[in-house]
């Protein structure tokens, strides 16, 4: 069956930070004992072991978006789960030239008390690539202007996937638009509103920046509330539902 933009990534959570009922936003791609993990937030591991993704696992790969707690919370015990009770090879996908990044990962590995030689950092084009995951590309995106933050571009059969799970601006998208002819799903975050000094981005700019076609493979994700999936619908976007709610 040949694959689409929805079929690709897999969701353990769809939430913001302050709507832990939908949990972590936070997709993956697992193939035979490989898993490629998207953000690993607070709730992640817990939902790693309750869906039995991590079963079986013999590789884990795991790229970070930024360091908010909702998207790096579960890092810790995902590493020692991985390489200690797994036996896995567990690699941190880093952005390349990108030294200060890594360094505030591995800070944050080691209040965690995850010893250095549990894991290894590589860049994304170092990684084999999966049937359904040809290249991860790291673009740097403005969410909160106190860290380093990114996006995702995911090269795939089906054609390119743009992940941003937390932004405030759409930039990185359209560019992302513009140099790709085949699209097989976008993923962005929503608020509701667009209020002064806000780290996320509202809907109505996501709307102005989208062309109407690409609104029904585009996948609203980080919902605050139920009315941010009310208002998606309306708006004709389509929404992320995570397999353990759905």
């Amino acid at each position: 069956m040949p694959l689409d933009g929805t079929s690709i990534l897999h969701f353990l959570g769809c939430g913001a930070a302050f709507n832990p009922a939908l949990g972590s936003t936070a997709a993956y791609v697992r193939e035979g004992d490989r898993l490629l993990l998207l953000d690993c937030g607070e709730s992640v591991f817990e939902r790693l072991l309750r869906g039995h993704v991590f079963d079986g696992v013999r590789e884990l790969n795991i790229a970070l978006s930024h360091l908010h707690s909702d998207h790096c919370g579960s890092l810790g015990s995902t590493v020692l789960y991985a390489r200690f009770s797994l036996h896995a090879e567990v690699r941190l996908l880093m952005p390349p030239k990108e030294e200060a990044y890594a360094a505030s990962v591995r800070t944050l590995l080691g209040f965690y008390g995850v010893p250095e030689d549990a894991w290894r950092m590589m860049v994304p084009a170092g990684l084999q690539p999966f049937e359904t995951v040809r290249s991860l590309r790291y673009v740097r995106t403005d969410h909160d202007p106190r860290m380093i933050c990114f996006s995702f571009e995911l090269e795939t059969p089906a054609g390119g996937i743009f992940y941003s799970a937390d932004t405030r601006t759409t930039a990185q998208m359209e560019a992302f638009i513009a140099s790709h002819s085949r699209i097989a799903a976008i993923y962005m975050e929503m608020a509701e509103q667009d209020t002064p000094g806000s780290i996320h981005l509202p809907l109505a700019r996501l709307q102005a920046a989208l062309p109407k076609e690409l609104r029904k493979k585009t996948f609203l994700m980080h919902l605050a509330s139920s009315r941010c999936e009310d208002l998606a619908r309306e708006a004709g976007f389509s929404v992320v539902r995570a397999e353990q709610d759905s």
